[in-house]
């Protein structure tokens, strides 16, 4: 379900992990708000977002018909969790915008709403420079 076509998002390649009693995992999620059911989706990052949204959305394929991006949560990967991590796959957006294949690493969870706890949530701010 992770490995995406290209053009079509998802991961070019993944290799599947489970989490081990006493070590402690956080991932990362920017979601859209308008979709409350985005929240505990099944895309995470390593790390939190920093730098500009557009940056971002390159980085992680992540198109603007997808998500706007405006909450981010924080979680816990619990004992068992198994996920798979991978580079992400290229994006079309639209006949304008096509993200590339991307080195960074992205961590596919099926089912997160079960195997994350301690989360947080976050409202993204306008910051401009």
């Amino acid at each position: 379900q992770a490995v995406g076509e290209p053009n079509k998002g998802g991961l070019c390649e993944g290799q599947v992990y489970e989490a081990k009693e006493g070590i402690n995992i956080t991932l990362y999620r920017a979601w859209n708000s308008t979709n409350p059911n985005s929240k505990m989706g099944r895309w995470w990052a390593w790390q939190a977002p920093t730098g500009s949204v557009a940056q971002y959305r390159e980085d992680y394929e992540i198109c603007y018909q997808w998500s706007a991006l405006d909450q981010l949560v924080t979680c816990e990967l619990n004992a068992g969790a198994k996920i798979v991590v991978g580079p992400g796959q290229s994006a079309e957006c639209s006949q304008y915008l096509t993200y590339p294949a991307s080195a960074k690493q992205q961590v596919f969870i099926v089912n997160a709403d079960e195997v994350m706890s301690n989360c947080q949530t976050f409202t993204g701010e306008f910051s401009w420079r």
